[in-house]
C-alpha cells in the first residue's frame, strides 16, 4: 500500500512502481506526511516556550535575554509559517478542491496566519530598531501580552480546527 516502505527492496523497476504510489495531493507534488501535524504541534510548543522566556525576561528586566529570545521567536515563527504554507495550506487546498466550505476555512486560516505573522514581526521589528528604548512599563507589557495572546489563539485554533482536516488524498494519481 505505501510505496516508501518497500523502497530499496527488489529491482529498480519495482522501486519506480512503488514511487508512483506515494500519496500526493491532486494537482501538486506535495505528498502526505504522516508526522507533519505532530511536528507542527511541537513547533507550537517551542514557540510558546520561547514566548514564556520572553515574558520571564521582561519580569526580570533582562533586556539582553529579551532581545535574544525575541529574535529566536521571529526565526522560529517565520520558519513555521513558511513550512505551513508550503506543506499544509497548498496541500489542503488541493485535497479539498471540490469542498467550498473547507476551502473557505483553509483560506480564512491562511489569512489569519499571515495577519498574526505580520503583527508579531512588526512588533519585533519595532523593538529591534536601533535606538528603541525598551521600557517595561504597563503599556509595553500589555502590548507584549496582546501579541502573545494573538499568537496563542492562532496556534490553538490551528490544532483544534485546521489540523484535524489534514488527511491522505482520496485518490492516488496514476
Amino acid at each position: 500500500m505505501f510505496g516508501f516502505k518497500d523502497r530499496g527492496k527488489g529491482t529498480q523497476q519495482d522501486s519506480e512502481e512503488n514511487d508512483s504510489k506515494v500519496l500526493v495531493a491532486p494537482g501538486t507534488e506535495i505528498s502526505y506526511k504522516p508526522t507533519l501535524i505532530e511536528k507542527y504541534k511541537q513547533d507550537h510548543q517551542a514557540l510558546q516556550e520561547i514566548f514564556d522566556e520572553i515574558l520571564n525576561a521582561v519580569q526580570e528586566a533582562d533586556s539582553k535575554t529579551f532581545l535574544v529570545r525575541l529574535r529566536d521567536l521571529q526565526i522560529a515563527l517565520r520558519r513555521h509559517l513558511l513550512d505551513e504554507e508550503l506543506n499544509l495550506y497548498i496541500y489542503l487546498r488541493h485535497c479539498y478542491v471540490g469542498d467550498k466550505l473547507k476551502q473557505e476555512m483553509i483560506n480564512k486560516f491562511k489569512r489569519r496566519s499571515k495577519k498574526v505573522g505580520t503583527d508579531v514581526f512588526s512588533f519585533i521589528s519595532k523593538l529591534s530598531e536601533e535606538g528603541y528604548v525598551i521600557s517595561y512599563n504597563e503599556d509595553f507589557i500589555s502590548e507584549l501580552v496582546a501579541i502573545g495572546n494573538l499568537l496563542q489563539g492562532l496556534l490553538e485554533t490551528e490544532e483544534s480546527v485546521l489540523y484535524p482536516i489534514y488527511r491522505k488524498p482520496l485518490a492516488i494519481p496514476v
